[in-house]
């Protein structure tokens, strides 16, 4: 079934278009099974093994491969990440341009499993992710590393309740308990292992072993991210709360306080007793950021971390997050509009069109080796101090209608580099080197190989 039709007065085509209210109603009934079928999935029961994997590139932290994230609406099924493949290797930073709307924050809310349901979902795909997550007991509780004794004995210590008393066995004497190892942070250790997850299979009990601990995200706008009624001392507390086993408040307000330290923050102590609307802007950036660094994250996604910021602020979290990458030894998969930032910051780029990647390679190969036409279009767009014209340059056009897209290449109407063979079906992906990968029918494999 055409999901638009194309009618006028006399019954005669026009560039109007409609739904009727018979096909609405078959689009919902269509929709509202597969999202059953899909909201089934995400919270049911099931045994690790579904979703453990094993990552095809050892050296990689993160791999997608051929990602479908669908929005189920009353006007048809909107393909906002349409077959979206990429790799994050450990340690470095990968930006993702692209235009509003291109898929690239739908990208990072699939990864951290926060799409809007049951309309939104991640259709198909996997998100191959190398972990370092806790061992179990049999009953599903993280295995406590213990203090042991010059002989390897375990060290026990008299235990003792929330106001400090000894605790008394029945025939009065202390109770013993084991002596829990902590690391320089203070933190309580836990053994661990390392596991790769397939995060498109994992249940959504299961998230939470990744989110927030191994994978964390910075969001754009800080003000609608923090809870105006809580402190910044609560927010910062719970992330400690929720994924260190046996935290206690002062073992949290300790790793609070020294993660407000580490991202620059003058006044920490202060800080931490403040609601969010009493901070500036770029205060209430680098709380989040400091919110996202709480427990040592693997895999940073700053989804354009100085949108709302100034210039001088702007550089100031950009050099944060360097100097921070570095400090944690992480990932950082930055989502941004700004070139200049990419080209600051990424090692490698990913470029999107229409919920589709179309090209992707190295910063240098991207910025002075540009081959898809939009890609060459997103670089004259932006303003230079040398430029002789009055009038920035723009991409004339605007994209496809998601719901409709069509079967040849998205930005064939908008393309000035177009032939006839781009009528034909849409592109595959072009190496062009060992790192860059383009998808235009410009480039043909004889070329790609020459």
């Amino acid at each position: 079934m055409s999901i638009f039709k194309k009618k006028t007065e006399n019954n005669q085509s026009s560039d109007k278009h409609y739904l009727t209210g018979k096909e609405i109603k078959e689009i919902a009934k269509a929709n509202a099974k597969v999202m059953k079928d899909l909201e089934k999935k995400k919270y049911r029961k099931c045994d690790e093994s579904e979703f453990i994997t094993s990552m095809d590139d050892d050296a990689n932290i993160l791999e997608i491969e051929d990602l479908h994230t669908y929005f189920f609406t009353d006007q048809g099924i909107v393909k906002a990440v349409n077959g979206v493949s990429f790799n994050i290797p450990k340690g470095s930073t990968v930006g993702i341009v692209g235009e509003s709307g291109c898929g690239k924050s739908v990208t990072s809310m699939s990864i951290m499993r926060l799409l809007q349901g049951p309309t939104g979902q991640i259709y198909s795909g996997s998100i191959r992710f190398k972990s370092v997550d806790y061992k179990r007991d049999e009953h599903g509780n993280p295995i406590p590393i213990y203090k042991r004794k010059p002989n390897g004995k375990i060290l026990f210590e008299d235990a003792v309740d929330k106001k400090g008393n000894v605790i008394l066995n029945k025939d009065g004497t202390p109770k013993r308990v084991p002596v829990q190892a902590t690391d320089e942070k203070g933190m309580l250790l836990f053994a661990t292992e390392e596991k790769v997850y397939d995060i498109a299979e994992m249940p959504m009990s299961e998230i939470h072993r990744l989110r927030g601990r191994q994978i964390s995200m910075i969001f754009q706008e800080p003000m609608t991210s923090l809870n105006p009624v809580f402190t910044i001392g609560n927010q910062l507390d719970e992330v400690v709360f929720i994924h260190t086993p046996g935290a206690t408040k002062e073992m949290a307000k300790k790793r609070s306080l020294e993660m407000l330290e580490l991202v620059g923050i003058a006044a920490p102590e202060r800080v931490y007793n403040s609601y969010p609307h009493e901070l500036s802007g770029g205060m209430r950036q680098r709380v989040m950021i400091s919110m996202a660094l709480a427990c040592d994250p693997r895999l940073i996604i700053a989804d354009e971390p100085t949108t709302a910021l100034d210039v001088t602020i702007q550089a100031q979290i950009l050099d944060l997050l360097r100097d921070l990458k570095e400090r944690i030894d992480g990932s950082i998969m930055l989502i941004t509009h700004d070139l200049g930032i990419i080209a600051e910051m990424a090692d490698y780029v990913v470029v999107m069109y229409a919920g589709r990647i179309i090209e992707r390679g190295t910063v240098s190969e991207i910025f002075h080796n540009p081959m898809h036409p939009y890609t060459i279009g997103l670089q004259k767009s932006k303003p230079t101090m040398d430029s002789d014209s009055d009038t920035l340059f723009n991409i004339p056009g605007n994209v496809p209608n998601p719901v409709n897209m069509p079967s040849h290449c998205f930005f064939k109407e908008r393309c000035s580099k177009c032939t006839a063979k781009c009528s034909g079906d849409y592109p595959g992906m072009i190496q062009v080197s060992p790192t860059h990968y383009v998808a235009c029918h410009l480039y043909g494999e004889e070329e790609a190989n020459g």
